[in-house]
């Protein structure tokens, strides 16, 4: 599939095409993500919120760009989200709009900086938390933490996850952390809050925006509460709510500040790693699903699906694994008595963190109303893993 677009500035047109996917059936409207690479000679052109898609034909008649200035080692980027995958042939005019499109998707922090807030539209979307969370009545104050995202909401205010449960009040929320987590012959549990916390340690990015909200901050887990041994760093990007769909995507990458340091999973139950503590829902269902090793493209989702409280439809949060994480396809697990979900990582191993090299873990989640559905689930699994980018180059010798 080829996406023509065309652009006066100064004399000079510029097409942006994108490759044939291998998937072309979206169903229920699941929405598809659309990446443009800038070229650092356009970077001062396009540089703003002030860009749209517009479409000819019979395809979305408009699509609001967002702007994402160049980070380290990557260019710039203008995002838009589509209905569904563009059908080919395609051809979109990349046109200036009056004026900047509106920051519906925000980011705000609280006056302590020790949380940041995403709203989409004004309805809540979730909350970081990048200092100490207090403990409620009745919960012992040596499960404090942070550095993790509670409140989780569905698509219509409820809440989907749940934090400080009384079963287990180390639980919480949607999290990452490692029972095994070893430095030297030692090992602490940053997964139960014990002997080690990740506390903040800086903020690189915060922006809102008409399509994300992204928010970049830094952690390092302190041995004994005192002696850096990892830096972690978080990248969040809430994506624009598009009709029943809201996607989260979080990159976690961790990298060692002394030597001899490794994670891994629970001895003798493999749990740890990116997991929700749900809350609990009527009717509900619980769907793990791995292709064969002998699959070429081995998918690999996890949902969580039923009635929560406060909301008039049955919803649902999907967990998908980037297939660049290592280990991936990673084990999918879940305890249903304690509403716990997680693609577990790294197993019952240990992986050691390098000083020179992070590891680098990536998420998608989907918040949906509704069931979802194999075919849905399916549909997402592709626009994730094989997403539509593409880089925006000159053509003005070129015949289109």
């Amino acid at each position: 599939m080829v996406l023509l677009v065309s652009c006066g500035i100064g004399h000079a047109a510029w097409v942006v095409e994108f490759p044939q996917p291998a998937w072309t059936n979206t169903p229920d409207s699941v929405p598809v993500l659309l990446g443009i690479q800038v070229p650092p000679a356009l970077e001062a052109a396009i540089d703003s919120n002030h860009w749209q898609l517009v479409a000819e034909g019979a395809v979305p008649a408009a699509l609001p760009l967002q702007y994402e200035p160049p980070t380290l080692g990557q260019n710039a980027r203008l995002w838009a989200i589509a209905p569904g995958p563009p059908a080919a042939p395609a051809r979109f005019l990349l046109q200036s709009s009056p004026r900047p499109h509106e920051a519906t998707v925000k980011l705000a922090s609280d006056s302590t900086r020790a949380s940041y807030e995403i709203q989409d539209g004004g309805r809540p979307v979730l909350r970081y938390n990048h200092g100490t969370v207090p403990a409620p009545s009745g919960i012992p104050t040596q499960y404090v933490r942070g550095d993790y995202i509670m409140p989780l909401y569905g698509l219509d205010g409820e809440m989907l996850a749940d934090d400080y449960p009384k079963d287990h009040p180390h639980h919480r929320g949607l999290s990452w952390s490692w029972p095994v987590t070893r430095w030297g012959r030692e090992v602490r549990d940053i997964w139960a809050v014990s002997g080690v916390w990740a506390r903040p340690a800086g903020v690189h990015r915060l922006q809102s925006g008409p399509v994300f909200a992204l928010l970049e901050v830094e952690n390092h887990w302190k041995w004994d509460d005192k002696t850096p041994i990892v830096r972690e760093r978080v990248l969040i990007r809430a994506w624009r709510t598009q009709g029943n769909h809201r996607f989260l995507d979080i990159e976690i990458a961790l990298t060692a500040l002394v030597d001899d340091v490794a994670i891994g999973g629970r001895p003798h139950g493999g749990y740890g790693g990116f997991g929700l503590r749900a809350q609990p829902a009527e009717e509900r269902v619980i769907t793990r699903m791995v292709d064969p090793p002998q699959a070429p493209h081995r998918r690999s989702w996890l949902d969580y699906s039923g009635r929560f409280a406060g909301a008039p439809t049955p919803s649902g949060v999907a967990i998908l694994e980037h297939p660049a994480n290592p280990l991936s396809p990673n084990a999918l697990l879940e305890y249903p008595e304690l509403n716990y979900v997680m693609p577990a990582f790294p197993g019952e191993r240990e992986v050691p963190l390098s000083r020179q090299q992070p590891l680098t873990l990536r998420h998608r989640v989907w918040i949906h109303r509704g069931r979802a559905s194999t075919a849905a689930l399916d549909a997402v699994w592709h626009a994730c893993h094989q997403p539509l980018t593409a880089t925006i180059r000159d053509t003005q010798h070129a015949t289109h």
